[in-house]
């Protein structure tokens, strides 16, 4: 049994204050004092400065489909920016789990990922390149042309025109649906944790870039770049899956291969998560693949010039799913095997 009586108190003052506490009560004096005593940079004025923002998801139409992800300062755009290129695209016609198929997905994905790391950051940063321009139909069918069907090549940043995670869902009888993450980061969060408190803050800084002059850089009163991006599909306007995928940047590239699965190839949401898995790694070059993926599928990737890395069995790093579906009757609800998690109905 664990016990922590300080997090419990917490959790009440938190609870009887509606969070009011932790930005601007006793928690945020003594995440304060405990920031000063330990050579943070954190004090009260930042924490009541704190705002939560409700802002509309982005979305990007997919083979009958629409995904929906939140917005920069996330990654979930690379998803979406994927999907955009890829719909240009006979990815059916290409197979199911071909070399080509996993080809395809993967160029996409780079593409995506080195306009990501380019122009990502808190959207009040993003002057140059909006997230509108990133997701525009034009641009996106522009950096489809660039892949090669039977090689793969270097990803670079375009030029668009003025154009530690736990993940849950929850759904009713009444067809509310909640797609939901949360994450203290790298290594359960900074290692820092509030005396007599159980709050243990995190290390998310880690997603600025020090370069001068780039829209992410490392600034007071931003928002870093961050990973943690909830999932959600539609079709025909209606709520049809609830989603999400746990991993750092294995999220956005989780996200594209269960859209696909489900759409291009109709799977259920068990079998869109139990199926293998590619991973680009942070050079956005090398291709990880996990030990069950398709031998005849690796062939076909390194005869297209990808750099493929087999691995372990019992590798952690390609994502653990959560997922809801919405059908005629009910739901179809599914857990990843990769990690712990557990799909229940009541």
């Amino acid at each position: 049994m664990f016990i922590c009586p300080g997090q419990a108190a917490t959790l009440e003052r938190i609870a009887a204050s509606k969070g009011e506490d932790f930005y601007r009560g006793r928690l945020a004096k003594a995440i304060a004092d405990h920031a000063r005593a330990t050579g943070g940079l954190i004090d009260e004025e930042d924490l009541a400065a704190h705002e939560c923002d409700w802002v509309e998801p982005l979305s990007i139409a997919y083979r009958g489909l629409v995904l929906h992800e939140i917005g920069p300062s996330g990654q979930g755009i690379a998803a979406l920016m994927a999907l955009g290129m890829l719909a240009t695209l006979d990815l059916k016609g290409a197979g199911f789990d071909t070399a080509l198929s996993h080809h395809l997905q993967i160029e996409a994905m780079k593409l995506a990922f080195a306009d990501l790391q380019a122009y990502v950051a808190d959207p009040d940063a993003m002057r140059i390149v909006t997230a509108e321009q990133l997701l525009s139909p034009q641009y996106l069918a522009s950096r489809a042309r660039l892949i090669h069907p039977d090689r793969a090549a270097p990803a670079r940043a375009g030029a668009p025109h003025s154009g530690g995670t736990v993940y849950l869902t929850a759904a009713d009888q009444k067809g509310m649906m909640v797609s939901f993450i949360q994450s203290n980061f790298k290594g359960f969060g900074s290692g820092v944790v509030v005396p007599d408190t159980g709050i243990a803050l995190h290390n998310r800084g880690w997603g600025f870039t020090l370069k001068p002059g780039h829209p992410n850089q490392v600034a007071p009163r931003k928002r870093p770049f961050h990973t943690i991006i909830p999932g959600f599909l539609t079709r025909g306007g209606m709520p049809l899956m609830s989603f999400g995928l746990m991993g750092g940047s294995m999220q956005a590239q989780g996200h594209l291969q269960v859209v696909v699965r489900v759409a291009d190839h109709g799977q259920n949401p068990q079998a869109a998560s139990d199926s293998p898995r590619w991973r680009i790694l942070d050079d956005n070059s090398t291709v990880a693949v996990e030990w069950n993926f398709p031998p005849e599928a690796v062939e076909g990737l390194r005869a297209r010039g990808h750099e493929v890395r087999m691995a372990k069995r019992f590798d952690t790093e390609f994502g653990s799913a959560q997922l809801a579906l919405k059908t005629e009757h009910g739901y179809i609800a599914a857990s990843d095997h990769r990690k712990d998690g557990y799909p229940v109905g009541f």
